[in-house]
């Protein structure tokens, strides 16, 4: 059995879609197997029934000699059925580990670009179990919270555009970067948290390329300010 560096070292490089794909062959697989060996039990219940019922001619050999056949059948079935129960299991596990090692990443990205964006006011995130999932909770300064949904407009604004970075970055790290593109995102922003928003993207721009659209010219001229290298176009 490997260590549990081995296992960590192989989960680096798993895929999320192709484990998803495999558990859920894996369960069907179990399905028609688990279909299999009840229909193997229901023969055997049946030939132990014929057995019983007649007397001591060569029939009996023949229907012992099916039931033996059919034994057979029933442990190679219940061994492929382990084989499969163990199989997503394991991949279930490896999902599940997959996750939390990635959301992990992210919330911490997350909480520090909200921390950023909010200018303090808010000093992180972090989630609580609820009914099967999980509810994102905002902390605040004063170590108060506060559940996504109570958050005022503003806040919620700036809190999906935090996760949205920490996203992107997250996507970043498993594959080629793609343009990340906002539209008038920061419409709700006053002037100072519309300058911590630019500075993000600006260091964004190191990793993928950064487009926002927008009809403020006050917005340009802060993305100026912040972002030395920023390239503004005017469209027509």
């Amino acid at each position: 059995m490997g260590s549990v560096a081995e296992a960590r070292s192989l989960l680096e490089g798993a895929d999320l879609g192709a484990l998803e794909v495999e558990k859920a062959q894996g369960e069907r697989r179990l399905v028609d197997v688990d279909e299999a060996l009840q229909q193997q039990l229901v023969a055997r219940t049946r030939a132990s029934d014929k057995l019983d019922a007649i007397g001591g001619d060569s029939a009996v050999a023949r229907l012992d000699a099916q039931r033996r056949t059919v034994l057979l059948e029933i442990e190679d079935k219940a061994l492929r059925f382990i084989e499969l129960k163990l199989g997503i299991m394991s991949a279930a596990t490896a999902l599940r580990v997959y996750r939390e090692r990635h959301r992990s990443g992210m919330m911490s990205e997350a909480s520090d670009a909200f921390a950023l964006i909010t200018r303090g006011l808010y000093t992180g995130l972090t989630t609580q179990p609820l009914k099967g999932g999980d509810v994102l909770i905002a902390t605040q300064r004063d170590g108060q919270s506060k559940v996504a949904d109570a958050l005022s407009k503003g806040a919620r604004f700036q809190l999906y555009l935090a996760l949205r970075l920490a996203g992107y970055y997250e996507f970043a790290k498993l594959r080629s970067s793609v343009p990340f593109i906002a539209d008038d995102i920061m419409e709700t922003f006053d002037h100072l948290r519309s300058e911590e928003v630019f500075r993000l993207l600006g260091e964004m721009a190191s990793v993928g390329q950064v487009i926002y659209l927008t009809h403020h010219q006050h917005l340009c001229e802060i993305a100026k300010s912040i972002v030395p290298n920023v390239a503004i176009h005017e469209l027509g």
